[in-house]
């Protein structure tokens, strides 16, 4: 099992288990992760196993899914990994590798859109 930790704008914290596979997270009522930001998109990114792995995907959003401070359009996920999405942080916390799906059962989950436009380059 994994872990999510965040703020919300009312400073409470909240802390929420990934235990689905996948999890949605966005600011629409529909996520599995609803975050009172406006900067988020409805459908913003989701969480799945792949593997032993949990994998973040970014869902086309116009502000980016960043990881670490690198915006990503798919990342493996590691114990202790700050995801920034608009102005909201969440902490990802995994003790241990999960076992998840084959990767043909996820790989159609994994492809990137499409029709997102390609980030320029983030200086350092």
């Amino acid at each position: 099992m994994a872990l999510l930790f965040f703020e919300k704008s009312n400073g409470e914290r909240v802390e929420v288990s990934v235990e689905s596979d996948p999890l949605s997270v966005g600011r629409g009522p529909t996520a599995d992760v609803s975050l009172d930001d406006l900067e988020v998109s409805r459908h913003h990114c989701a969480l799945l196993l792949w593997e032993d792995d949990w994998v973040l995907k970014d869902g086309g959003s116009i502000n980016g899914t960043w990881v670490n401070q690198k915006r990503i359009q798919i990342a493996i996920l590691k114990d202790g990994d700050i995801i920034r999405i608009g102005k909201t942080e969440l902490e990802f916390r995994a003790e241990e590798r999960q076992r998840g799906k084959s990767p043909s059962a996820t790989l159609q989950l994994l492809a990137p859109p499409q029709d997102i436009p390609t980030a320029a380059p983030v200086k350092d």
